[in-house]
Formats: C-alpha cells, structure tokens, sequence
C-alpha cells in the first residue's frame, strides 16, 4: 500500500495533467469546480489514507440499484396493480421495505450527489440541476472534486467498485466516474440517454418525449463504445458480468443507477407486447420500460446468486426522485405531486434492502430515512470507520436493519430547491415558497391536502427557525437555476419550481 501511495504522489507531481484528466489545450471556460491542484489532491488523497478498517467486519458485497423517476405507486410492493414487478417486489419479500424514505431533491443530478457523498449537496454548492450536456461541459458544472464519495471509502478499504448506468454528475475528467473512486465504468454522463440506438428508430413506433440525451456517448471508461441493445437490457449485461469477474476474496461495490424510467419513453416491442391489453400507447410504454427494468434487476440479483455470495451480499434498491407530472404515465400513490416539487410526491420515493444474514424478509420500517444514510450505512457494513474529518448528514442504518431499533433514524430533514424550502420535523411536513407557508400532519394527511399552518403556527415559527439554522451551514449555488422554469399554481398559490 506505501508503494502504491508513493507511486500515486510521483504521478501527482510529475504528470498532473494524466492524473487529473485534464486535456491539454482544451478550449472551455473555466469549470465551476476545476481540477485539483497537486496539494489539493495530496490532502484529499491523506484524508482518504485516514480511513482505517474495522476488525471482524461483515465486508458483505453491496449492490446499489438505483431508479431514474420512478413513480412511488408503480411497484407492486408499494401498491401498484397495474405493472408486475416480480422481481422487485421478491427483494421486498426477502428483505425490508421502507415507507418513509427520502432523497436530497426532487431532481435527477442534485439527488445523486446527495447519495454518492452522504451529505447535504448545497454544503458544496450543487443545488441545481448541472443543465444540458452542452452546457454542463462548456461551464464545467459538476460534483466537488474534493467531495469524498461511497466508491472512494470502499475502495479505500479494499472493495473492488464498479458503476453502470447514468452519471449525471458532470462531464469533464475530474468529475469522471474513474475519477471519483469507481475502478470500473459503463454508461453516460449525462442526464438522459436514448433507451433504443437511432438507426433502429425507423423501424416501429416507440419513442415518446423526444431524443433527449441521445448524444451523449456511451462510454467504457473513457473510451466511446456503440451500444446497440435495449439500454436497460446492457445495463443488465454489463452488471452481471462485472459481477462474474469478481472471483477472487475481494468484496465489490456495484452501483447501477439506471436511466429507466426516465424520458424519452421507449420500448421495443417484446416489452410492449407484455402490456398489449394497455389500450393507451404512451402508458403502455412505460409499462414496459418499468417491466424491462425489473427484468434487468431479476438478472442482477440471479447473478448474485449464481456466484454464491446471496447471504453476504447487501441489495439496495432506490429511486432519484418522485415520478414526473409531465409524463402523465407514472403514479406516486397517495403522493402530492412528483418530480421538480418538494411535496412527498417528489422526494419521499420506494426503497428496499434485502441482505438475507442480517434483515428479515418481509420486514417494514416505518421510520424516516434518507438516501444520506447510504454512505455511511455501506462505509458501515464494509467495515470502513470514516475519520470525523469526513462529514456525513446520514446515519449508520444497521440498527434498524436488525430490528434492535424501530424508532425514526431521522427526527429532521431538509430541503432547498432556490427559494422552495422544506421540512420533515416528526409527522410535521412544512413547504414554504414565497409569502406562503404550508404545515402538514402527515400521519392523518399523507397525500398533503390539508393545511394546517394556521392552526399550530408556533409549531411552523419553531420549524422556520429550525430550517434557518440548517440552512446558515450550507454554501450559495456553485450555478444558477435554468432562467425559464415552469410556474405550476398549488392551492392558489404559484410554486416556480428551479431545475
């Protein structure tokens, strides 16, 4: 390890530029967030050092499956009749199923960056969306690289890390997936991806919502790669096989953040067929995206299996955000509203564990969780005791994983999107945007209907002060939200929301 280290800091000062991915003479405007200097990355480099492993640790595999705007209501787990999701809903069965968990945002890229770091986004500026692939790489949006990320700690400790699928986290060199910890990376970087290769468009009717992202090239690593299958289905394949690799004592992290069921709606027409009583085309066809991706989670989970590592390996699945409005297809349940919005309908989202040596099957928490609990929950597992100079807002799950215990993990959480903020206190849920206040009591009113600010204003003075003081730790957006962005009115009131 002394000799990789010090090989590391020779390349650091010798060859930057490699190291740091920077191409020489690039000809774009400086990145919010540049290239780590050579001390910079010297620091962040011993900080990671300082994270010591934990005798007797479990060191379990972990496996994060991660959706792209899901609806909460469209997993037979979490109600849905419409769509089977088998196996999804098998992980359920076998393991524990959250009903009050959260993500960091209502939108795709802040989220993420909330679950790769355990911490609050705004901390680092991220609390916006990064824009459009163009926009994104010429003003050099994306995660700090001195953020420390899952992939990072794990690999510290001797995981091998793997990620499929969507990035979202900026597209220059030293916001790369190689260069945030992963050993290994199949996907894009940007936010959408076209799920069927272009040339195979003409062939039947099955796009819905336009090409976004279909520019965007696949990568392995950083090499361009033609993909011609179904991109849930190659997703599937590359994460098995990244799983077959792994035949040697060394624990993998693999993170499959999945573009499905993200925009644009497409499917072939094997899917589609699964649904042909679906008289309505759009809905059918995301029918058969969600369908698609329970299969490709049914393969990754057989894999797993096939390898015999079923009882040691902890299986994450999670969502993004809430299922959008826009689409007029997904259902978020008894939620209000969905993506863009911070109502439950846009950050309360499906999440489920199954790790059959720790966690009954069928098993419910009830209480709040986050997706900053991730990090430290899977530095936890991994046996990777993170120094107190690495900050994390989340909260080490394996109590409740265990059933020793069953209150909340979270008795606050908080959300900022611009000048929309939020709050879960208890079974207290405020929502202010501009001269209005809304206070829900989500074990009487989960669906949001009823606003009760009037009633209990001191409990909203208490939880206005409570959000100030969260919010005073946090730093300004490292970009602007987009300058057109859509106006929906909710109860009489306009709610602009910021992407």
């Amino acid at each position: 390890m002394l000799l990789e280290r010090t090989i590391f800091t020779l390349l650091l000062v010798c060859f930057p530029v490699i190291v740091q991915g920077q191409q020489p003479g690039a000809s774009k405007q400086p990145a919010v967030f540049p290239p780590l200097t050579v001390a910079q990355q010297a620091a962040k480099q011993s900080l990671v050092d300082s994270i010591e492993i934990e005798s007797g640790a479990d060191r379990p595999n972990i496996v994060l499956l991660f959706a792209d705007d899901l609806g909460y209501g469209d997993l037979g787990c979490f109600g849905s009749t419409e769509i089977p999701t088998p196996r999804i809903d098998a992980l359920a069965a076998d393991g524990m199923k959250f009903t009050d968990a959260y993500v960091t945002a209502g939108t795709c890229s802040p989220s993420r960056a909330g679950l790769l770091t355990g911490q609050y986004q705004q901390r680092f500026g991220f609390e916006f969306n990064t824009s459009s692939r163009a926009i994104t790489e010429r003003l050099g949006r994306g995660l700090d690289p001195s953020a420390i990320t899952i992939a990072d700690a794990l690999r510290e400790v001797g995981y091998r890390t793997g990620m499929v699928g969507k990035w979202h986290q900026g597209s220059r060199k030293q916001y790369h997936p190689v260069n945030r910890g992963f050993d290994f990376f199949y996907g894009f970087l940007a936010g959408a991806h076209a799920f069927i290769p272009r040339s195979d468009l003409s062939k039947v009717e099955i796009e819905i919502g336009g090409g976004a992202g279909s520019a965007s090239p696949m990568l392995r690593g950083f090499e361009e790669e033609n993909e011609t299958r179904y991109l849930t289905d190659a997703f599937a394949r590359e994460a098995v096989n990244f799983i077959k690799r792994q035949k040697s004592k060394q624990p993998y992290f693999l993170y499959v953040p999945f573009n499905a069921v993200h925009t644009p709606l497409q499917a072939t027409k094997e899917y589609q067929q699964r649904f042909a009583h679906v008289k309505d085309f759009k809905r059918r066809v995301y029918y058969a995206m969600t369908a698609a991706m329970d299969d490709a989670v049914g393969r990754i989970v057989d894999a797993v299996s096939e390898t015999g590592m079923a009882d040691n390996t902890l299986v994450i699945f999670f969502n993004d955000n809430g299922g959008p409005l826009y689409t007029g297809v997904q259902s978020n349940g008894p939620l209000r509203m969905g993506k863009l919005f911070l109502f439950e309908g846009g950050v309360r989202v499906p999440l489920i564990i199954r790790w059959p040596s720790r966690v009954e099957g069928g098993s419910v928490c009830t209480g709040v969780v986050s997706a900053l609990d991730m990090m430290p929950t899977c530095c936890a597992v991994a046996g990777a005791n993170l120094p107190s100079a690495i900050k994390t807002d989340g909260v080490d799950l394996r109590p409740w994983f265990a059933g020793t215990r069953t209150d909340s993990p979270h008795e606050s959480l908080y959300w900022r999107n611009g000048d929309n903020k939020a709050m879960r206190h208890g079974k207290w849920k405020m929502i202010e945007v501009p001269n209005h206040v809304w206070l829900f009591d989500l074990e009487s009113d989960i669906g949001e209907r009823h606003n009760v600010a009037e009633q209990h204003a001191d409990r909203v003075l208490e939880m206005q002060q409570e959000f100030r003081d969260w919010e005073s730790t946090l730093k300004d957006p490292a970009w602007p939200a987009k300058p057109n962005r859509p106006n929906q009115v909710i109860d009489g009131i306009n709610y602009r929301v910021n992407i």
